[in-house]
Order: structure tokens, then sequence, then C-alpha cells
């Protein structure tokens, strides 16, 4: 069970800033005052409201490197224990058991 609040979250465009939401639950503000590139305001808006979704997709993708090999569809096998250590340790950071 995730730790998070319920998905999916949405961006919603205010007059001075964008806001995060779960169905009508504010969770995060991006200021686009505080943020040198204007632009990239509603883009991290975005970002934080699709971590749900990546944290789910990193799970799934995370159940298929057990092994720790992908193999091409040449059939050359490919060492993943570094792409599998970083998705894990992204996981945890996700659900707040690392900082």
């Amino acid at each position: 069970m995730s730790r998070h609040t319920k998905a999916p979250w949405h961006v919603q465009k205010k007059t001075k800033y964008y806001a995060v939401y779960s169905e009508n639950t504010p969770l995060a503000l991006v200021l686009p005052n505080y943020i040198k590139d204007k632009n990239a305001a509603e883009s991290n808006a975005n970002l934080i409201a699709t971590a749900p979704q990546l944290l789910e997709t990193l799970k799934r993708v995370l159940e298929h490197l057990d092994n720790c090999m992908l193999v091409t569809h040449d059939g050359f096998k490919i060492d993943a224990s570094s792409l599998r250590a970083s998705i894990a340790d992204a996981i945890m950071k996700g659900e707040g058991y690392r900082f």
C-alpha cells in the first residue's frame, strides 16, 4: 500500500500559482515568482501531479528486473543491476523511506 495521497493528481492554474490536487484536496503549490524560468512553473506542477503514476510504473518495471538482466530483441543480455538499484532507490524515496 502506498503512503502517499490517493491518485490521480491534477493541476489547476490559479491567478498567481499552479496548484496540485487529489480530488478537491490541495497537495502542493508551485509559485512562478520564485522560479527563475517562469515557463517552468507549469511543467514543475505537472511533474508533481504525475508522481503517483511514475511511482507505480517504476514498481512494475522493478518486478521485471528481479534477475538483473535485460535481454534485447537480438538476444543480447545486459546487466541491469545498477538500473535496478537506481529504480529501487527512487521507489524508496518516493514512498518516504529515504531522503
